[in-house]
């Protein structure tokens, strides 16, 4: 019996500290933060240490590393263009790149859907960059897809209600009635 209340209470220490690390994870990434717009980057809203924004273009990369990031995520599709090879201009100016796009298929597909798997990694690269401390700008072509990523991670993994995470959705810009329908639809498909 003594075995019993041992390891219940074992279990019990360690589902506390899971919700912990959750809540404090959470509670980094939805900090108010306050970053200026510079370069193209026009709308620079950020939470915990990272900036959702736009494809930033090829003059405002070294801007970036001036403003302290060290952490470029694009979640734009792979095969998006861009006027320019943005992994080499931000690898050459001293930051790191990844690329993860949030929506499955190309650029070209006419129907538009979010990628599970996606989200998963987005939120580790997240994660991880909230516990080196680094700062990070999270981007698509326009902030849409970027924004909708939090919400995305705030509902599925971290428990928040859907008006929660998309409360935090449109902080960190989510507008466009298109890619809200995108979002939406896969908040709604999301069993819990």
């Amino acid at each position: 019996m003594k075995y019993y209340y041992t390891l219940l209470g074992s279990c019990i220490c360690a589902f506390l500290l899971c919700i912990a690390s959750v809540n404090a994870q959470s509670a980094n990434l939805l900090k108010e933060g306050s970053q200026t717009p510079f370069g193209n980057l026009d709308k620079t809203p950020m939470l915990g240490n990272i900036v959702y924004g736009r494809q930033p273009d090829e003059s405002t990369i070294p801007m970036l590393k001036e403003q302290g990031f060290n952490l470029i995520l694009s979640v734009r599709y792979d095969d998006e263009p861009a006027d320019y090879d943005a992994r080499k201009v931000i690898e050459k100016n001293g930051m790191s790149f990844v690329q993860i796009s949030y929506l499955k298929g190309s650029i070209n597909d006419k129907v538009r859907h979010v990628d599970d798997e996606a989200v998963t990694q987005i939120k580790q690269v997240i994660e991880g960059a909230i516990d080196n401390g680094g700062k990070v700008l999270l981007h698509c072509q326009s902030g849409q897809r970027a924004a909708a990523a939090l919400g995305s991670i705030l509902y599925r993994d971290y428990g928040f209600s859907k008006e929660e995470a998309k409360k935090y959705a449109l902080k960190a810009g989510l507008t466009s009635k298109n890619t809200g329908a995108i979002y939406d639809r896969y908040i709604d498909s999301i069993e819990r």
